[in-house]
């Protein structure tokens, strides 16, 4: 199965919008996407939980909306991921991950909730199937910040400067495009994998 990483944060209005576009290619290439969570916030100071987004980062998302197609609900602050983004390890190792990024980016881009309350992520985790015992210990004792600062290292080596980024390689493409450009980026990688298995 070939598999594309994406570096994402469920904060990122732009990645809800990756998540819908990458959703099509798994099911027309046959692609797998290993979705490696990020904390942005812990990186850049200005996407802190509750800050509220800029004119010129509101304008960039709808514009990106409008040209994919995708509608979606964009938050007036920035939203806190960290404990969602903690939770994706609890999510991979029940087999629950796809669930969750469902039930997590639904509710943060299609009904306006807020994934930083803990009720929200909760009801997200519930939905999504993950055992709720494990899930509240884990985000509750932040189990989870070891391997985000993990992936947080990983994602500056391979070159990520922006989120969403599908890492196509050696490639790092940062950013959405509509789906017929980013099928056609993701077809060609996919295309240079079998001619060096050959």
């Amino acid at each position: 199965m070939d598999t594309v990483a994406v570096y994402f944060d469920y904060a990122s209005s732009l990645c809800y919008i990756a998540w819908r576009i990458a959703a099509r290619l798994e099911a027309e290439l046959g692609v797998t996407m290993s979705w490696r969570p990020v904390h942005i916030a812990a990186q850049h100071p200005e996407w802190a939980p509750g800050a509220p987004l800029d004119g010129a980062t509101r304008a960039k998302i709808e514009r990106v909306s409008r040209e994919t197609g995708i509608a979606l609900q964009v938050p007036e602050r920035w939203l806190d991921s960290r404990a969602a983004l903690e939770g994706v390890a609890v999510a991979e190792a029940c087999g629950c991950v796809a669930a969750y990024h469902r039930e997590v980016f639904t509710a943060a881009y299609e009904r306006g909730e807020d994934i930083g309350e803990r009720g929200v992520l909760v009801r997200a985790a519930v939905a999504a199937g993950l055992p709720m015992g494990r899930f509240m210990e884990f985000v509750a004792t932040r189990r989870g910040a070891p391997q985000l600062s993990a992936i947080r290292e990983e994602a500056h080596r391979v070159g990520v400067v922006g989120y969403p980024t599908f890492l196509l390689g050696a490639f790092p493409l940062s950013g959405i495009q509509p789906f017929a450009t980013m099928k056609l980026l993701v077809a060609r990688h996919i295309a240079r994998l079998h001619e060096r298995v050959q």
